[in-house]
């Protein structure tokens, strides 16, 4: 069996000083030729910490860093069937697209709420259903 390094009392002495001298885990393993974790282990079962801190006291607020609240504008709604942009149509919007072009020059959805299982509305769905029946 191999013996550890924390067996030889000197290696605790080596990481108590470099510990409270500020030493990062990683640059005490090098030293003592073991891992990191090994050391963090070790400083968590010894107890020991890098110095006693003072706890923090919360910063009151002072009139430079209050910010006001601002009330959110509600954005203008659109009418039902108004025809919506290509890049702003959501997933509710009919995908049927209508000859007009909107002032980007894309093109225009029809902008109705579509019907269930469908990309189009009602009205666009019966279109499309009637242009593919054969005759």
């Amino acid at each position: 069996m191999r013996p550890s390094v924390w067996d030889n009392p000197e290696s605790e002495q080596v990481l108590r000083a470099m510990w409270m001298e500020g030493s990062s885990a990683a640059l005490i393993a090098d030293a003592l030729h073991t891992s990191r974790n090994s050391v963090i282990g070790k400083v968590h079962r010894l107890g020991l910490s890098r110095t006693q801190r003072k706890p923090k006291v919360a910063k009151q607020p002072t009139k430079s860093n209050v910010v006001p609240l601002r009330r959110k504008t509600a954005k203008p709604m659109r009418r039902p069937g108004e025809p919506v942009p290509f890049l702003q149509a959501k997933w509710f919007h009919c995908r049927a697209v209508l000859d007009q072009r909107g002032k980007d020059g894309l093109v225009l959805f029809c902008g109705e709420t579509k019907a269930f299982g469908s990309p189009w509305c009602a009205k666009h769905r019966r279109a499309y259903t009637a242009a593919r029946v054969p005759s």
